[in-house]
Formats: C-alpha cells, sequence, structure tokens
C-alpha cells in the first residue's frame, strides 16, 4: 500500500536517504528530464549520492541542460548500487520501462513525486498533486522544504520542466503556484531568453522535414472536432529525425480551428504509441487514454497499443466521438 504524504513529509524522508536513483519516465519529455535533473542538483547540495535514471538517456532538446551528461540510460550500469529509488513525474510502474522497474523495484526505499490524477499509487511513499502544472512545480516546493537553497543550475532545469508541460504557461492547467514557482527560478538567474529561444525558438532540419511529412498526412472528422496523423518509422529516415523529435508536433493537430481532440500515432517497432490532446470540457484521460490501458492529465494523455498505426487511431476516435457526443456506447460506424 501506498502511503501519501506532504511536501514536509517526503523532504525528511529524503534527508535520511542517500545512494538516490532519480527515475524517469518512458520517452521523457522536459517535465521528466528536467525534474530529475533539478532534483539530482538538490541533493548532490546535501552531500548524497544520485544518479539521474532516464529510459535512452537524456533527448537532445534537453542535452544542454546541467548535469544531463552525468544521467544514464535505465538500460546502462549504475555508477553504484542505489538504495533509494525516487521515480519524478511518472504515472505508474509500467511508464518506468522494465529495465526501470527492476531497478526501482531492487530499492528498498522508494517513493514518488507526480502530478498526474490517473496515479493509482506505487512505490511506498507518494506525494501527488494532480492539480500541479508540472512535476517540476512540485520539486520547486520540494527543495525549499529541504532548506536548500536554489541554484542557477537547479533553476534551469526546474523552469523547463515546469514551462514545456504548462505550454510555457498558456494551458489551463496553469495555476498560481506555477508562476510562483517560476519566479523562484528566474530569482536564481537563468536566462529565460536564451531557455525558451532554444526549446520554442529553435528547430533542426530533421525535425522541421519531419513536421512537413506528419502535417501532410493530416486528416480531419467531417464535423471539424477530431484531428489525426501518422508519424511513420519511414517518415523518420525520410527526414533523417530522431523519435524524439515528433514532441509537440500533436499540438498542430489540437490548433486547428474547431478542433476538440487530436491524436497522433507514433509507429514503434509493432506497437503505437499515441499523444493524445483535447480542449475542455473533453477529458482525454478519463475518456480515451484510461480505457485503452493509458494514462495522463485531463487535456493531455498518451497510451501505447499492440496494434498497428490505423488501428491504434480507430480505437482511440472511436472513444473520442463517443465522449464528445456524450453518448454511453460508441457509434456504429466509427471514423476510419
Amino acid at each position: 500500500m501506498t502511503k501519501r504524504v506532504t511536501t514536509e513529509a517526503l523532504a525528511d524522508w529524503l534527508r535520511e536517504r542517500d545512494d538516490v536513483a532519480l527515475f524517469g519516465h518512458i520517452s521523457p519529455d522536459g517535465d521528466a528530464v528536467g525534474s530529475t535533473l533539478g532534483l539530482w542538483h538538490a541533493l548532490k547540495a546535501m552531500g548524497k549520492r544520485a544518479v539521474v535514471c532516464l529510459p535512452g538517456g537524456v533527448p537532445g532538446l534537453y542535452a544542454h541542460l546541467p548535469g544531463a551528461e552525468a544521467a544514464v540510460d535505465t538500460d546502462a550500469p549504475l555508477p553504484f548500487v542505489p538504495q533509494t529509488a525516487f521515480a519524478v513525474d511518472v504515472s505508474d510502474l509500467p511508464r518506468l520501462g522494465e529495465a526501470g522497474i527492476r531497478a526501482f523495484e531492487a530499492c528498498p526505499f522508494q517513493a514518488v513525486l507526480d502530478h498526474h490524477g490517473t496515479n493509482e499509487g506505487f512505490g511506498q511513499l507518494m506525494l501527488l498533486d494532480e492539480k500541479a502544472a508540472a512535476a517540476g512545480e512540485l520539486a520547486v516546493a520540494l527543495i525549499g522544504a529541504m532548506g536548500i537553497t536554489l541554484t542557477r543550475e537547479m533553476a534551469e532545469c526546474l523552469f523547463v520542466a515546469i514551462s514545456t508541460d504548462c505550454g510555457h504557461f498558456s494551458y489551463i492547467n496553469t495555476r498560481p503556484q506555477t508562476f510562483e514557482a517560476a519566479a523562484r527560478c528566474a530569482a536564481a538567474g537563468i536566462d529565460i531568453e536564451e531557455i525558451t529561444s532554444r526549446l520554442y525558438r529553435t528547430r533542426s532540419f530533421a525535425r522541421t522535414k519531419l513536421l512537413g511529412l506528419v502535417l501532410a498526412g493530416l486528416r480531419v472528422s467531417e464535423d471539424g472536432r477530431m484531428a489525426w496523423a501518422r508519424l511513420t518509422e519511414d517518415m523518420l529516415r525520410q527526414a533523417g529525425a530522431l523519435p524524439e523529435d515528433n514532441e509537440g508536433i500533436v499540438n498542430y493537430l489540437l490548433e486547428i480551428e474547431g478542433v476538440r481532440f487530436a491524436v497522433l500515432a507514433n509507429e514503434r517497432g509493432g506497437q503505437t504509441k499515441l499523444s493524445l490532446r483535447s480542449k475542455p470540457p473533453l477529458d482525454v484521460a478519463a475518456n480515451v487514454a484510461v480505457p485503452l490501458g493509458g494514462g495522463g492529465h485531463a487535456c493531455a494523455a498518451g497510451v501505447t497499443l499492440d496494434a498497428d498505426v490505423d488501428e491504434a487511431i480507430r480505437r482511440a476516435l472511436v472513444l473520442a466521438e463517443v465522449a464528445l457526443r456524450g453518448d454511453s456506447v460508441p457509434p456504429e460506424n466509427p471514423p476510419a
């Protein structure tokens, strides 16, 4: 049974622990990378031995963050045998990946810091605030509760975590505490112009080409409320892009006028990863992701299916159409 704890209780727990492995989720995004690295800096400042473990390592978009070079792939050997497992921004145990699960469960002490409302709890302790815009927002508060001064290195990592998960303070999940956490990062002396330029105003040629290939196949439902697109392995080869270069593409679909639900289907070796987005009042996690075995937030969620791209899209559209219509049963002729 996982025990829910407060920020102060988790801070006390961490003070008493050492040899910490910080775990992020598969396909790590800005929040997973920034939050784990920010907390890694904080633990190091306390004199503790710590390591960041991310499935696949740090994506190129975030490789410039302070401490990124010290992070390891969860499949790689760790620099020490961890005693304390700390999962950050991980909504459930499978999101750690197979190697991550083994390493997490091998630790005698386990804790979770998360902001996904679909998180039912794993590990021994969990700090969960589903109203927080990002795990980075919670990490800022946790570092304060541990009595650690927020350094520029910590702040840069955590600002990236917060900014990327709330659409640079434009999504519905942005709340006063989100701005307060970001303000603490700004007060630590980070270069906001340089950070935001790199995140939002710079794109590699390969990533730009991939965006074009994906959007060329964009489709919209007859009523204009649903949009979907495919991202295949062949598209990655044509663009010379990496799998991580798909981050943010699904948002282009949701930005189409009239669209309430968007899905990007990412082909991955016989499986399909669905990135799901919606506009209120459609809860894409509860109505689409969770029924398919995934999770996430009300307006941003995801799931990986053992199905080809077309079948995965069909399943998502069936559920989304039901939710948009307010029906309790799937339509007889779902969109294809």
